[in-house]
């Protein structure tokens, strides 16, 4: 089981998944603040630049604290952090965890999080050793929908009008990929459980 010893790296065909450092305050809070990108999140913009840092010193104390961890997505050959994606919290006793992602607007549509999302949920599975991978999404937000449909997740569950956006009640759907199915996948296209996907590497 990954023991957090150092923080990995993950790499994929275009992505570079990344420690996110003070040095990316600058990044995290233009990410942040726009509210294109929190409305998704159920979360107020950001309003000074303090609020990045104090994202990423919590961010880096979890990982400390080994309970969880989230990656800074970088596209390759440029080190800039344009998302954040990761696991919200990481319960050790069910071998679950709940996954999360945002990304800048200006890199929407081109299969950023779905390339993402396939490593951060290897990782899950192949070295946190997790059961279940959990996810929740609210119901005005059908491209993260389709993420996790291209996964594999699972709706579990609807619970209405859960929370209010902009006035407005909205509806939390929940997702859920379980072990099991994730694996029996990866043997359905002669892929041994215990092998990690095509452009795995950690760093």
């Amino acid at each position: 089981m990954f023991n957090f010893s150092r923080f990995p790296t993950l790499s994929t065909q275009r992505l570079l998944l990344r420690e996110i450092t003070p040095a990316d305050a600058k990044s995290i809070f233009a990410l942040r603040s726009d509210f294109q990108v929190t409305r998704f999140n159920n979360a107020h913009p950001y309003t000074v630049l303090q609020q990045a840092y104090d994202l990423i010193v919590a961010f880096r104390e979890d990982f400390k604290d080994k309970k969880t961890i989230r990656w800074g997505i970088t596209i390759k050959d440029d080190n800039a952090v344009v998302g954040v994606i990761g696991y919200n919290y990481w319960n050790k006793a069910d071998s679950r965890a709940s996954v999360g992602y945002d990304l800048a607007k200006a890199y929407w549509g081109n299969g950023y999080i779905t390339e993402a999302m396939r490593m951060v949920v290897a990782f899950g599975f192949h070295q946190m050793m997790l059961n279940r991978i959990e996810a929740e999404c609210g119901d005005f937000n059908p491209a993260s929908m389709r993420v996790l449909e291209k996964l594999n997740f699972d709706v579990e569950g609807r619970q209405r009008e859960r929370f209010f956006q902009a006035g407005q009640p909205h509806d939390l759907i929940l997702y859920g990929l379980l072990r099991s199915k994730y694996l029996a996948r990866d043997n359905a296209i002669n892929r041994s459980p215990a092998q990690l996907p095509d452009n795995w590497s950690i760093t």
